[in-house]
């Protein structure tokens, strides 16, 4: 009976890693994370080259902005202090690099997320530094943000996850927009990724100016009436709509510019959650063409978890917005196994394919890379 069992168990994973491997091989897009740390030298980016090759990679998201600095040359931006010794350009290598490849290389930008260091930044024209007015903050006191830069450097955890920029601030607006504008007209790109596109968490967006705005409209805000809001927006309509306001001006500008550049935003997987918690409205960017791929960070261990949220994207969109979802599956904190089966979900339910977080998990553990490959080749 045990030799039964053993034999049934045996066949049983045989035919899950074929529906798994079948299931990958249809996507269209298979899609890597590579964080900035591993892009600061052409050596590392050839490897990481031959990486998506070897293992069925045709879409890399690049993070050439982090923490409000640049892996890219740029007149507006500081230089990443991890390339303060060079002059060498990172964005500018991969697609030199990836031209020929079949490879698609997407800017992954973080947008609002601007630091997370105790330490101040190196750079002296860093925007922490020379426009603190422009941080968002959960208390409507701009002192509290001259006290929490005053911190910096006692060791200690400054403003929970860090600094992010207010997205209820005009200003912040403009100087992100004009930092797309110059990525578009300095390079050509198969891409442009959203990441960091939200609120900090749900207590936040108590900029001082952003507020002012706020009390002052009498007849709503641009862009709301297409919401069905003709008066004055409540305070939460009023966060999501300065994000999807940017995302919406933010796409005219880049297809202005580069009509074939696929614009992409990485969102929460629960999409109750990612609009009352973090202002992202992503399913309205998403039916309203303002950008061309979802990005959810499905990243949970739990099968449960991952499916209820797949069960809440198909419940909440019509069937011709599912192939434009590209799901996210960490590989950072979940063996090959969950991994690949989440794989399989994901193609069971016709999304339009997958995104892995991330690289680094491959570069330290090549064991891993190998287990997984048989679910993308």
């Amino acid at each position: 009976m045990n030799q039964l069992w053993k034999i049934f168990r045996r066949a049983t994973i045989v035919a899950l890693l074929f529906l798994i491997n079948l299931y990958a091989t249809s996507f269209d897009v298979r899609a890597l994370w590579v964080v900035r740390d591993h892009i600061t030298n052409p050596d590392k980016i050839n490897e990481i080259i031959e990486f998506a090759k070897e293992h069925n990679f045709n879409h890399l998201f690049v993070q050439i902005r982090g923490r409000g600095d640049a892996y890219y040359n740029s007149m507006l931006v500081p230089r990443s202090h991890l390339l303060k010794n060079t002059d060498f350009d990172p964005l500018d290598y991969f697609i030199k690099q990836t031209k020929k490849s079949g490879i698609k290389i997407h800017a992954w930008m973080n947008v609002y997320y601007l630091w997370s260091s105790h330490q101040r930044p190196s750079q002296n024209k860093h925007v922490l530094l020379n426009h603190p007015e422009w941080l968002d903050t959960k208390e409507p006191d701009e002192m509290n943000v001259s006290l929490m830069l005053d911190k910096m450097g006692s060791n200690r955890k400054i403003n929970g996850e860090g600094f992010y920029l207010a997205p209820t601030h005009p200003e912040v607006e403009a100087h992100l927009q004009n930092i797309i504008t110059e990525l578009l007209q300095n390079y050509r790109l198969d891409g442009i990724h959203f990441d960091y596109i939200r609120y900090h968490d749900i207590g936040y967006g108590m900029n001082q100016t952003g507020l002012k705005f706020f009390l002052s409209y009498t007849s709503g805000i641009p862009g709301l009436s297409t919401m069905g809001i003709q008066t004055k927006p409540s305070f939460s309509d009023y966060k999501k709509s300065a994000i999807t306001n940017f995302v919406k001006n933010a796409s005219m500008r880049i297809k202005a510019y580069q009509p074939d550049c696929i614009i992409s935003a990485a969102v929460k997987p629960n999409m109750d959650n990612a609009k009352s918690t973090f202002g992202q409205e992503w399913d309205l960017w998403l039916t309203s063409g303002y950008i061309d791929w979802a990005v959810p960070m499905n990243y949970t261990r739990d099968n449960k978890v991952f499916e209820d949220n797949l069960r809440i994207m198909q419940n909440s969109l019509s069937s011709k917005y599912i192939n434009r979802i590209i799901m996210g599956i960490g590989a950072y904190n979940q063996k090959h196994r969950l991994a690949g089966q989440k794989i399989y979900r994901v193609g069971k339910n016709d999304f339009g394919g997958i995104s892995i977080f991330s690289y680094t998990v491959f570069k330290e553990d090549s064991n891993y890379a190998k287990q997984l490959k048989k679910y993308l080749n």
